[in-house]
């Protein structure tokens, strides 16, 4: 044995050698191809010609347009051919005691460099070179600037952004502007709008990361695995619920559009509208005050007081009264407000803006209450029938249920296939397939034990989990895209963008803090008899309340910069203007927004980093 392993040793030695020489050439290998792939070619930028425009447009970039100038300038116009002819040669030209020299005054090509020199000019006179297309409604584009050493000479190399051939008596010239002198009238117009475009940009994201993170948290408890791993149902009790939730949801749908619509039969005067506003916010604190006096009085007080009569799900209902009341009233109160505000309109808006919000959600609110309702219900229904049968008959009822549970979500999904792609027969992508799938999904269920607990938490789970990632899959560049066409270009498209984005990216970081609360306080809270809500507000919430705020804070500068990206597509903020001075070769006006850009989120960066020190 012991000449056994002496013997094998230098083949083991010889074998890692091998394996260490065959990844050190798979990794030059890999490398080798990479710097293919990315065309990397140093020569390119030590060519002098893009050295000089790089140079030129770093220069352009260090002057932002920060303030309105009023300026004296003199100019002096060289004229320009195109295209050059076989001869070379220079132009020349004299003015104000200064002398021009453009070699050559001519360019065939956008490589062709020229050269402008100039004398007698005062010691360190600067000014702007321009070029002037043929045409009259041309627009003349800055190629260079120029700045006069102490013997007032200058010599300054530039190539042109465009070749253009006059027609007939069009002429091109290359302007030399010098500037006299400059008195400063205030802040530029490139200032004003960044700073109108950097609030904007401010407050779409913040309205972005607000209903975001509204949204991400009940979704975060969703996508977590340690809450949702210890839920389960029988095949029946789970299949019922699957059953009962579109008619939860439809009777909830129902049940909004008829608040909307009986509660808009009172908005029809501005003085109705406020009056229903101030009972409104009545029925608002009397339902906070009536919740809180039910959770702090002790067990004897409960049961005297005529709060105890209340119920979690009375309270609901009124306070459900009440946004449907405030989603119709809300608007001619808002609109009147807004007409006699005058600038401070804002607040008006505003209440219209959140009345609109109250009125289009109310349905969808109601609908997945019902939703819930109904799950809750059928799966308890569910559970009860198993379990007071056993037998063929337990199994012939878990088919039954399975079959018709089963059928009506084969049934929605051809319903949605249908409504994406317009199908001719209907019959065929919904009734048909609901049976057929139905019926055999029924008879398969025959075959399971019917009080085996199935992991429902864990489908479900994984269902969101799904979602979340294909969501965030998608960069806000391309949701910017979708959004832009669905409620055109401006800030709204950019904030909805934004939003989907931070509902995807919070959801996953809250669930990952979900996950990772300690457990004792959920053993503690669920061995006193608490139910799955209670669980999560007494075991759950103070556990992860500091991680939500700092998260939530550090998706709004995500945001703020995420933003430029999606003005590019015309989502609104700076970072539209900011694309269009940039095609426009506006460097310097480009300077100011990229400075801006830089200040609000190192502004934004210590805004929050004190308020996460404070609240957390």
């Amino acid at each position: 044995m012991k000449g056994s392993r002496k013997k094998n040793q230098p083949q083991s030695a010889w074998r890692r050698t091998l394996r260490n020489i065959a990844v050190v050439v798979g990794v030059f290998l890999l490398y080798a191809y990479a710097v293919q792939v990315t065309e990397i070619d140093l020569r390119t930028p030590l060519d002098p010609t893009r050295q000089e425009t790089l140079l030129n447009r770093l220069r352009r970039f260090g002057r932002p347009d920060l303030l309105a100038l009023e300026t004296e300038t003199q100019s002096l116009n060289l004229s320009l051919r195109s295209p050059c002819p076989e001869e070379l040669r220079g132009g020349q030209i004299s003015g104000y005691g200064r002398s021009l020299f453009l070699a050559p005054n001519c360019t065939t090509t956008t490589q062709d460099v020229l050269t402008l020199s100039g004398e007698g000019f005062p010691p360190n006179a600067r000014g702007i070179i321009r070029w002037h297309p043929p045409g009259e409604e041309a627009v003349a584009r800055q190629v260079a600037a120029f700045r006069a050493g102490l013997d007032g000479r200058f010599s300054v190399n530039f190539t042109m952004p465009d070749v253009r051939v006059p027609e007939g008596d069009e002429t091109q010239r290359i302007e030399v502007e010098e500037i006299l002198g400059q008195d400063v009238t205030g802040l530029s117009n490139a200032s004003q709008v960044t700073i109108n475009r950097i609030i904007e940009t401010i407050l779409m994201a913040l309205m972005a990361s607000t209903i975001g993170t509204i949204i991400a948290v009940p979704v975060s408890f969703i996508a977590a695995r340690n809450l949702m791993a210890r839920s389960g149902a029988t095949l029946a009790g789970l299949m019922t619920a699957l059953a009962f939730l579109p008619i939860g949801g439809w009777l909830g749908r129902q049940l909004g559009l008829t608040l909307t619509t009986g509660a808009e039969r009172l908005s029809a005067q501005p003085i109705v509208g406020t009056a229903g506003l101030l009972a409104t916010a009545g029925l608002f604190w009397f339902v906070a005050r009536l919740y809180v006096a039910t959770q702090t009085a002790d067990a004897e007080s409960k049961k005297r007081s005529a709060a105890s009569m209340w119920q979690p799900a009375s309270l609901a209902a009124l306070a459900l009264l009440a946004l449907a009341i405030f989603g119709q009233l809300g608007l001619p109160f808002g609109e009147w407000l807004r007409d006699i505000l005058g600038w401070f309109g804002f607040f008006g808006g505003l209440i219209v803006t959140l009345a609109d919000i109250a009125r289009i959600m109310l349905p969808g609110i109601l609908m997945f209450i019902g939703a819930l309702i109904a799950v809750s219900l059928g799966s308890r229904y569910g559970e009860e029938i198993n379990f007071n049968v056993t037998g063929t008959t337990a199994r012939l009822i878990t088919g039954a249920i399975t079959a018709v549970g089963v059928g009506f979500t084969a049934y929605g999904v051809g319903l949605f296939l249908n409504w994406l792609y317009q199908f001719e027969n209907l019959a065929s992508w919904t009734t048909y397939p609901a049976l057929i799938i139905g019926g055999a999904t029924g008879l398969l269920a025959t075959l399971i034990e019917p009080r085996r607990e199935m992991p429902a938490g864990l489908v479900i789970y994984y269902l969101m989990r799904g979602t979340l990632n294909t969501l965030r899959s998608i960069e806000p560049l391309v949701l910017g895209f979708v959004f832009v066409v669905w409620v055109g270009i401006g800030p709204f498209a950019g904030m909805l963008a934004l939003m989907v984005h931070s509902i995807a990216d919070l959801g996953k970081l809250f669930s990952e803090q979900v996950e990772n609360i300690a457990e004792g306080p959920l053993e503690a809270v669920t061995a006193t008899g608490a139910n799955r809500v209670q669980t999560i507000a007494f075991a759950v919430i103070p556990q992860i309340i500091p991680p939500f705020i700092a998260f939530s804070f550090y998706r709004w500068d995500i945001n703020v910069r995420m933003s430029t990206l999606i003005g590019f597509v015309g989502g609104g903020g700076i970072g539209l203007v900011l694309q269009q001075n940039i095609n426009l070769l506006l460097y310097r006006q480009a300077s100011v927004m990229i400075i801006a850009i830089a200040i609000t989120v190192a502004i934004l960066d210590y805004v929050s980093s004190e308020l996460r020190n404070r609240l957390i």
